[in-house]
């Protein structure tokens, strides 16, 4: 069933603006406080024997995968690819300009190793603020419940799209890798890019040139190599391994129905 044809309306794009701002404030002034430690540890141990749901789910905030999985399902919007790659541009600015401005130690490097429970290996260097899998995530989820028919009969679907993505984003606290307030603030930031990428495709469109055959094969190209790239990922576990393996092959039958679809359309 094709997606939605048009752009947000203004009310909707203010709607993104205000909680991408009150999630990226919200976030940066939780980083201020001794609660910000107090619920790390408290969300980081609430939930324990489930290692490999939390392993798998945190590889959907992998910029590849995100990426791969837009193209896949975002394609039956007329703007969805011009938003999805905008959106990747974008959050490749932003996040790591962020990292580098707030330089928050991570986790790991601040609280007592016996506090936090790790699953694989969480990353210890000093970028932890804003998360990028928080992120890319909801990025991806916010664009994709745009892409979305209008109707009630489609709302369960966002439903189960914001709590798909909230438990994403929650997967890089469980993992020991981000503090609440950078998924917070990642969140909002991941907002924030959808809201950009809706301004950046209102005043420069990309919809009509990307439907163009030339523009057809590069996108063809792109999940071509998004699809090498992610099966030859080294993940931390088994249970990520397998998710990663998955989603690559996800990526192969959306390169596949692009190519027959390119196919009869430059049929005589």
């Amino acid at each position: 069933m094709p997606l939605t044809n048009e752009l947000p309306t203004r009310r909707l794009r203010f709607v993104l603006l205000f909680f991408s701002s009150a999630f990226i404030f919200g976030g940066v002034l939780l980083s201020k406080t001794d609660v910000n430690q107090q619920w790390m540890i408290a969300i980081n141990q609430s939930v324990s024997g489930i290692d490999s749901l939390w392993s798998v789910l945190t590889q959907f905030g992998e910029g590849g995968v995100a990426l791969l999985l837009l193209l896949v399902f975002a394609r039956f919007s007329r703007n969805g690819t011009a938003l999805s790659l905008k959106c990747f541009l974008i959050g490749s600015v932003l996040s790591p300009s962020l990292k580098a401005i707030f330089a928050h130690a991570r986790p790991l490097s601040v609280l007592d190793a016996g506090l936090i429970h790790t699953i694989g290996y969480p990353p210890t260097a000093a970028n932890s603020m804003p998360s990028g899998h928080s992120m890319t995530v909801i990025a991806a989820v916010t664009l994709l419940c745009l892409c979305l028919p209008v109707g009630s009969k489609f709302k369960p679907v966002a439903a189960l799209l914001v709590v798909f993505g909230s438990l994403v984003a929650l997967s890089r606290i469980m993992v020991g890798a981000h503090w609440p307030s950078d998924v917070l603030a990642g969140g909002g930031l991941g907002i924030l890019i959808v809201w950009l990428a809706v301004q950046w495709e209102q005043f420069q469109p990309w919809s009509n040139y990307l439907k163009q055959s030339k523009s057809q094969w590069g996108l063809m190209l792109c999940e071509l190599g998004l699809v090498i790239y992610l099966f030859r990922l080294h993940a931390e576990t088994p249970a990520s391994q397998l998710a990663i393996d998955v989603i690559a092959t996800l990526g192969i039958a959306g390169l596949m129905s692009r190519l027959s679809l390119l196919r009869k359309k430059e049929m005589p």
